[in-house]
């Protein structure tokens, strides 16, 4: 199957541009360097999943969402809720700066990201950007950056999907707006009664893991934006969610509840030459797992609290020196806390001041883009980080780019700090962990297609990995890892034949190279395929995903299979404000999994088992 998809693509990828529909390509303006630009110019591998096409998809969730992404691998524990990674060109999750509005949510103790309780509902677009990014954005973005920009919706849209394990949910969205005041708001819920995610051994007697693990989230956001004339414009974001998850533990909690949110005031102030911005934000990202079903007579385990909470201030201008330069710096000061952990600290708190400076350049035909960063973290000290890229435009449709920059990614306080662990001792010489970033990449872009090619190499070195004690019988974070990740990406996107057609092709080779052995659960080939067609009323999209065999954890010392699955989407205006929607995921119903709980007494793998196929119909009615 990989083989043929993939030579059916070279071959479209070549066709005359005469055989291609008139259809238009839109061409997109991203906030790659904190300020808009089209795509091309950032000089910096992109994808933009924009609203209109999370609608055509009916996609539930942001892992499903970045999975059709080139570079983007999402391996799962199971469905709704479960534990997620995102590899960004087989990068871990930690190593993504992730943002929602501008707004760090990661978990500062792990670098883990809650992808799946990031509803759906509440996001106008995704921006991928992909290679260091570190001198712009700071600690952890050392693959890329994921920035959700939350909904902004024309008029009112109440949406009501069911589907497969009783899933049910309801959103509604819309905009007001009075004289000088626009608001955006969102409501979302949704629930199912969920699968038993992890496979089960047939010799071993039933547990209280033998269930079915629910999920529900409940969310709302705003949007203000207020005109202060002459002073300016005004603008506050606020998002929150909260529900819970099962998951499957053999012993202690086994579910857990979390409550996540962002807010963010900020101001901009512009004129012909000078660009002001000045913000504020907060955020929490709390997640309490505790025993679901208590046996009668027993005392349930303690809660485990995993929680961050974050401040941040930052300002930066941007200077039009002359038509092809522009200036811009900026200075930001960023608190962490993890103080309402369970986990004790003998330091819970620490903050972050940087200052950072960067020019850009444009004549038409060359560009160059040039940033520097100095963070001082508390406790850790400083990190120096730069990017340097240069763009040549061939021609009107034709610009290459050369791409090179550093990176780092902060020790979280748990490896410096944390005490009185059962598992863990402290290392207060821990020191942050560092990428360099080299890209040599080529964009076609016309009315019709666009079509991307990208040759990437990301090194990180210091990686801090828990080495086992024996004197203590407890695991200390050390600097002591190296990783190598190179490869190649292929992107095509264009109209032929009266369909639309959209490609990507990752070759990836991801290694460890203190271990000399390749980084577990990275695919080394990754396709993906989606083929849509409009007919007046009547919207269809098929979308194919391919993944190559993945070496698992060396605990399980086995290959992962490969696979293929495919999701058929439409939707049907049945009459101008109302539409109905269908999604089918996994098609053909394959049985596949892409990562492993435990294994028999034989050695027989039990996976995280994925839901299979289901299906969810429903309805948008705009007013």
């Amino acid at each position: 199957m990989f083989k043929k998809s993939t030579l059916t693509t070279a071959m479209l990828a070549v066709l005359p541009f005469s055989v291609l529909s008139a259809q238009d390509i839109e061409h997109i303006t991203i906030t790659a360097n904190k300020f808009e630009q089209a795509s091309v110019d950032t000089l910096t591998s992109v994808a933009v999943v924009e609203r209109a096409e999370i609608e055509r998809a009916n996609v539930r969730d942001v892992p499903t969402l970045l999975n059709n992404l080139a570079g983007i691998d999402v391996v799962r524990s199971g469905g709704y809720g479960q534990k997620t990674s995102v590899f960004v060109r087989g990068a871990a999750t930690k190593y993504t700066l992730v943002l929602v509005d501008g707004v760090r949510i990661s978990d500062a103790n792990s670098g883990d990201v809650s992808f799946t309780n990031i509803p759906v509902n509440s996001i106008e677009r995704i921006e991928v950007l992909k290679g260091a990014r570190a001198a712009i954005y700071g600690s952890d973005a050392v693959a890329g950056v994921i920035n959700i920009i939350t909904r902004e919706q024309k008029g009112h849209q109440l949406a009501l999907t069911s589907g497969s394990r009783n899933y049910g949910g309801a959103q509604l969205a819309g905009q007001f707006e009075a004289d000088k005041l626009t608001v955006n708001y969102h409501f979302g819920y949704e629930s199912t009664d969920g699968y038993d995610v992890t496979a089960k051994d047939p010799a071993a007697p039933r547990s209280k893991e033998h269930d079915s693990d629910a999920y529900d989230n409940t969310n709302m956001g705003i949007k203000l934006g207020y005109d202060l004339a002459q002073y300016g414009q005004l603008a506050l974001y606020a998002q929150r969610s909260e529900g819970e998850a099962d998951y499957d533990a053999s012993f202690g909690n086994d579910a857990y509840k979390f409550d996540n949110h962002t807010t963010k005031l900020a101001w901009q102030k512009q004129s012909d030459v000078l660009i002001q911005e000045a913000s504020i934000s907060l955020a929490q990202e709390e997640n309490t797992q505790f025993l679901s079903v208590v046996p009668d007579g027993t005392q349930p385990p303690p809660n485990d609290v995993y929680s961050t909470k974050r401040d941040e201030i930052e300002y930066r201008a941007r200077y039009k020196m002359t038509p092809a330069v522009q200036l811009m710096g900026g200075v930001s000061r960023l608190n962490e806390d993890l103080s309402s952990s369970s986990a004790q600290f003998s330091i819970a708190e620490r903050d972050n001041t940087a200052v950072f400076a960067a020019a850009f350049y444009d004549d038409k035909r060359w560009l160059l883009n040039a940033v520097v960063r100095s963070d001082d973290y508390e406790h850790h000290g400083r990190a120096n980080t730069y990017t340097a890229d240069v763009g040549f435009r061939a021609s009107d449709i034709v610009t290459f780019r050369v791409n090179h920059g550093t990176a780092f990614r902060a020790p979280s306080l748990t490896n410096a700090f944390v005490k009185d662990s059962p598992w863990y001792l402290p290392n207060i010489e821990i020191k942050p962990e560092e990428g360099t970033y080299n890209e040599l990449g080529v964009t076609v872009e016309t009315a019709s297609v666009r079509y991307d090619v990208a040759i990437f190499d990301n090194r990180i070195d210091n990686l801090i990995s828990n080495e086992f004690d024996a004197q203590t019988n407890k695991y200390i974070p050390a600097n002591v890892g190296r990783a190598h990740m190179k490869g190649i990406e292929l992107s095509a996107q264009f109209s032929a034949l009266g369909l639309e057609h959209a490609a990507n092709l990752t070759f990836l080779n991801a290694r460890d190279k203190e271990k000399r052995e390749d980084l577990p659960r990275r695919a080394g080939k990754a396709f993906n395929y989606v083929l849509s067609k409009q007919w007046d009323k009547l919207d269809v999209r098929l979308a194919m995903q391919y993944r190559d065999k993945r070496p698992s954890i060396s605990y399980f010392d086995t290959d992962l299979p490969s696979y293929t699955v495919f999701n058929l989407s439409a939707n049907y205006q049945l009459l101008e404000p109302v539409a109905l929607t269908m999604r089918l995921e996994n098609l053909t119903d394959k049985e596949y999994f892409t990562s492993v709980a435990s294994k028999t007494a034989d050695g027989t793998l039990l996976p995280y088992e994925p839901p299979g196929r289901q299906v969810y119909v429903g309805t948008r009615i705009t007013f």
